[in-house]
């Protein structure tokens, strides 16, 4: 029944791609709203909008599954789903910290690197492979990424190192999901990841905590269901469609974040930014799809 069930999916790659293209969309809506929040609130207080709201949109999913919701909560490796929960948010605190000061898809850009970081840390982690052709890769993604990001001075503008913060973080959820909870759920890796990180963020937003003002209630309700929804729209595109099809549809990323960029807070990219994001999507296009 099982693998019956993967052929089925694996049978409907259009639908995958339509759910990475809304992933993708959901995330750039997401980054966003936390880049508008993070003008007036920390990035800590924006974290923890994200993933209290995320836990709640699930457990109220869980409720009305009543029985059916608790099986879900089973997992094979509880810490190790926590130590997802714990990189995810370690991502999301770098991420708002970055797009609190930095253009959204400069960020976008960096965070594009995280394919190439799963690739080389796989190597110790995991004991995986990695051959000349996708090293060459790598190192042409890393180049893209310093034509991106140009000249600057590190030491005077350290925020410019956030980004790169969340693209290790995410590296690191990425291979943590590999390696923990292979067997679980969809829902239930989602439940998890969104557990640890409301926890963490719950126990040290009171000592970031601004009061909110009643016209930006909706922005951090919102912030919270599209965590939930972006995370699931990704899960879904991996079922439906191999990874390998589905994942170059995310960097549709790229477009949305120049769009939403320009519209709301007017950023303008430079045309080197243009120039490395290319040489980063063409190397993790190239890693996606090549055969191990």
């Amino acid at each position: 029944m099982a693998n019956g069930t993967v052929a089925l999916h694996n049978d409907r790659p259009l639908l995958g791609i339509g759910f990475m293209l809304i992933a993708g969309l959901l995330f750039v809506l997401l980054d966003s709203m936390a880049k508008a929040l993070g003008q007036d609130y920390s990035s800590v207080q924006v974290v923890w909008a994200r993933f209290t709201g995320h836990i709640a949109v699930i457990a109220v999913y869980f409720l009305y599954r009543g029985g059916a919701g608790k099986k879900l909560l089973i997992s094979e490796s509880i810490p190790g789903q926590f130590l997802r929960g714990v990189m995810l948010l370690a991502a999301s605190t770098f991420a708002y910290a970055a797009l609190a000061q930095l253009p959204l898809l400069q960020v976008h850009v960096v965070n594009f690197t995280s394919p190439l970081l799963v690739t080389l840390l796989a190597v110790p982690l995991l004991g995986e492979a990695l051959d000349i052709k996708r090293g060459a890769a790598v190192l042409l993604g890393f180049i893209g990424v310093i034509i991106a990001i140009g000249p600057t001075d590190w030491r005077s503008d350290p925020v410019l190192l956030y980004p790169f913060g969340m693209a290790f973080c995410f590296s690191l959820y990425q291979l943590s999901t590999r390696r923990f909870g292979r067997s679980d759920a969809p829902l239930t890796s989602l439940f998890y990841a969104g557990l640890a990180g409301a926890l963490i963020s719950s126990l040290v937003v009171p000592f970031f905590w601004t009061p909110i003002a009643t016209h930006d209630l909706w922005l951090f309700l919102g912030i919270g269901v599209l965590g939930a929804g972006s995370q699931f729209g990704l899960i879904q595109a991996m079922r439906f469609a191999p990874a390998s099809l589905a994942s170059p549809f995310l960097y549709a990323q790229l477009i949305w974040s120049s769009l939403f960029g320009f519209l709301l807070f007017g950023d303008v990219p430079s045309l080197n930014t243009y120039l490395g994001a290319i040489l980063i999507v063409a190397a993790g296009l190239y890693i996606a799809t090549r055969r191990r």
